[in-house]
């Protein structure tokens, strides 16, 4: 192995004036927040389920207008509350979650209820459980983005305790009420479940759809790039508990790991194509353009849950067109195999015999779809869900964990604010506190953009619902009426931006003031001040004591070194030494690498956002080297379409190549993640023993394989050129992306 030398970067370290450096991290704070507030006012044409809406809204409904009727207006609003709350986990994102997430929150509301109501009487005490209470629920984070929101949303509970309770009996009775909401929600939960496949349809069209455009644009340029973040949203909507999986449509089984080995074989077909005469090559293009036809119509009949006629047609002229015009042995196999691929996903969805891309009835005997089958992602139950949690929690329990940190400053900051609200005797003081814990998130962007976003919502709610009371003087009826339907309107639009749900929240809590007669306008511009009290402290907490997502950077490049690197030598395995356990394990090291790749996205687009892109490698340095894992990855995509059935022998040279393959990039992962220098390797030479073994391995498989030792070399000659940083901060591990969109919260 020889060793490279990085790029100096020494020129211009120490020039500048102590003003130049000033004005110019004066001008990184001003580009950041400026992006920050323009994403938080941002709003989008998006909705959840009507179905889970209406319910969730209905919930609310029924909890405010029962407790009106039987405990009158000043009690109403503590079940209204509750019910709130907990019905805001029925429009989180995710798949057929079940009632749990909603039965635990019902029971956190509780829980926190209880707790601030009995050390209310000792504020020094209260504040000290709410710091703790506040940390324990930030650190809910590191389960993902549905269960940090629900976690968060106990502690508004317990910072709305305006009176100390008499005994602990009235501590119980104050917890039962807000108890009293939450457990209508559940009820719902229970009695309407969701039955609609709409999500799961929409996640596999839509990755049915991302593979079509993809093809298309092969099609067009050898180099187009595809989006692996619909293939991920997909995996997410297939994990499934047993009892979903029998209940599961035909037409979504099966398809989604299909489409995967689409996406090889596309790519397999375009690299062939590129050697071919002008004649030929264009046959291929119009082969590529019949196959995103194909899967367009897989898409729409996904969609809506209806065969479209197009489809057979497509296959028909594919398959002439193949047979006509394609020689050669790559871009002939590459056809045929595509050719059978898209005609098991047309048979899936004609629910034809031909179709079994898994198997088909039920060990039971009973009709429908196997839940044993392939394709199909058990969901834990509850006792491995929860020993996952407790895993995944005490991982980020380490100083150089973002969710720790972020859990910490969350803690300080609610406490210190609810201490001095209390020290000051400032009435609803616990609104500054309250908008601390619903605004703040693990990284700079969301929290600048939700507290821009926050502050404007509250503003526009304030002015709408205000001049509705004070125009109509409505009584406690109607208020709860205008009340709810703010509510039904929030779960339904609650995905268009934290703006909107701003807006709807703060007229919510207007009208539920005016329900009690409340001085409106006293009240109003308290939660004004407060709130942008809150949104200054945020912002000053943040400048103290920053948790940023660049110097996260170097750690998820080194992260996605690492996967690919694995994912390439398993590819090459899958080839050298053929089996199911190779192809799965193969399998399992794409799916990493597209987590990986997913996290380092994520993590560039927070980073992008931030002022202090000085603490991690470049834009410029980053992108290289992304698109030069890309290559990589491609490379190892093109091998894996070359796995044989597996009655092949074993080739030795082939899999020492694997292993030179999967060390010297897991060396160069580490090398990455702590700043080291980067050493190179002779790829070139393993893969030309390989070649010299003269074991029978095909000649295009031994092309493609010199293919990926050349783009493997490219990669480490890059990164000895990165842009020196410090070592880099330790990531947390990569979640599964379909939840790494946030939807705006209250």
């Amino acid at each position: 192995m020889a060793r490279s030398k990085r790029s100096g970067s020494g020129s211009g370290s120490g020039s500048g004036s102590g003003v130049e450096r000033v004005s110019g991290l004066g001008a990184a704070w001003y580009r950041s927040v400026k992006m920050a507030s323009r994403s938080g006012m941002r709003v989008e044409r998006a909705f959840n389920d009507p179905a889970a809406a209406a319910r969730s809204g209905l919930g609310v409904a029924i909890a405010l207008f029962g407790a009106l009727a039987w405990l009158g207006p000043t009690h109403a609003v503590l079940p209204a509350l509750g019910a709130q709350l907990t019905g805001m986990t029925s429009v989180l994102p995710g798949y057929r979650r079940g009632p749990g997430l909603t039965v635990a929150t019902a029971l956190g509301l509780f829980a926190s209820a209880f707790v601030g109501n009995a050390v209310a009487p000792w504020p020094a005490l209260f504040v000290l459980v709410l710091a703790v209470w506040a940390f324990g629920a930030a650190m809910f984070w590191a389960l993902g983005s549905a269960q940090g929101i629900a976690a968060a949303m106990t502690v508004p509970v317990m910072l709305t305790i305006v009176r100390a309770p008499r005994d602990v009996a009235d501590a119980v009775q104050f917890a039962l009420l807000i108890g009293a909401g939450g457990a209508v929600q559940v009820a719902l939960v229970l009695v309407w479940p969701d039955r609609s496949w709409n999500a799961q349809r929409s996640a596999l069209a839509d990755a049915c759809a991302s593979v079509a455009d993809y093809a298309r644009r092969l099609s067009r340029s050898r180099d187009a790039v595809f989006d692996p973040n619909a293939l991920a949203q997909a995996r997410a909507a297939a994990t499934l508990t047993p009892r979903q999986a029998r209940r599961r449509p035909s037409e979504l089984s099966g398809i989604r790991v299909l489409m995967d080995e689409v996406r090889a074989v596309l790519l397999a077909l375009a690299d062939a194509g590129k050697a071919m005469p002008d004649a030929e090559r264009a046959q291929v293009r119009d082969l590529l353009d019949a196959a995103a036809g194909v899967l367009d119509t897989a898409a729409r009949s996904i969609r809506t849950g209806a065969v479209v006629p197009p489809s057979t047609a497509l296959l028909t002229a594919m398959e002439q067109a193949a047979r006509n015009s394609l020689v050669g042995e790559p871009a002939g196999d590459a056809a045929e195999k595509l050719i059978d691929l898209l005609g098991q996903v047309d048979a899936v969805l004609r629910e034809t015999e031909e179709s079994d891309p898994s198997p088909s009835p039920s060990p039971n005997g009973n009709a429908g779809p196997n839940p044993n089958r392939p394709g199909i992602l058990h969901r834990p139950d509850l006792r491995q869900r929860l020993a996952q949690a407790r895993r995944t929690v005490r991982h980020e329990l380490r100083r150089d964990s973002p969710i720790l940190r972020h859990a910490l400053r969350v803690a300080v900051v609610v406490a210190v604010t609810d201490g001095i609200s209390k020290l000051l005797n400032v009435q609803h003081g616990y609104w500054a506190a309250l908008t601390v814990m619903m605004v703040m998130r693990p990284d700079f962007s969301q929290t600048f953009s939700r507290g821009v976003a926050r502050f404007a919502g509250t503003l526009v709610g304030v002015a709408l619902a205000s001049t509705v009371v004070l125009l109509s003087h409505p009584d406690p009826w109607v208020a709860a009426a205008l009340a709810a339907a703010c509510t039904g309107a929030l779960y339904l639009v609650m995905q268009s931006g934290y703006l909107v749900a701003s807006t709807l929240i703060t007229a919510y809590i207007v009208f539920l003031l005016s329900m009690d007669g409340l001085a409106l306008a006293s009240t109003v511009r308290e939660r004004v001040a407060l709130t942008l009290l809150g949104g200054l402290i945020i912002f000053s907490s943040y400048a103290l004591w920053p948790s940023w997502q660049t110097v996260t950077l170097a750690g998820r490049l080194a992260d996605l070194v690492e996967a690919t690197g694995r994912y390439a030598a398993a590819t090459i395995e899958a080839v050298a030494e053929p089996g199911p356990a190779r192809r799965r394990r193969a399998r399992e090291a794409l799916l990493d690498s597209r987590e990986a790749y997913l996290a380092l996205e994520s993590a560039a687009l927070a980073a992008a956002q931030e002022p202090v892109r000085d603490r991690g490698p470049s834009r410029e340095g980053l992108t290289r080297a992304h698109r030069a894992l890309a290559r990589l990855f491609e490379a190892a995509v093109i091998v894996q379409a070359h796995q044989p059935p597996g009655d092949e022998p074993p080739r030795p040279a082939g899999s020492a190549f694997a292993h030179t393959l999967r060390d010297a990039l897991l060396a160069t992962a580490t090398q990455v993640r702590h700043g080291q220098t980067v050493t190179t390797t002779d790829f070139d030479g393993a893969a030309a023993t390989w070649k010299g073994a003269n074991d029978g391995t095909s000649a295009a498989i031994l092309r493609d394989a010199s293919r990926l030792a050349a783009e493997a070399t490219r990669l480490q000659e890059l990164l000895t050129a990165l842009d020196p940083v410090p070592p880099a901060a330790t990531a947390p591990p990569a979640q599964n992306r379909a939840t790494r969109h946030e939807p705006p919260m209250p």
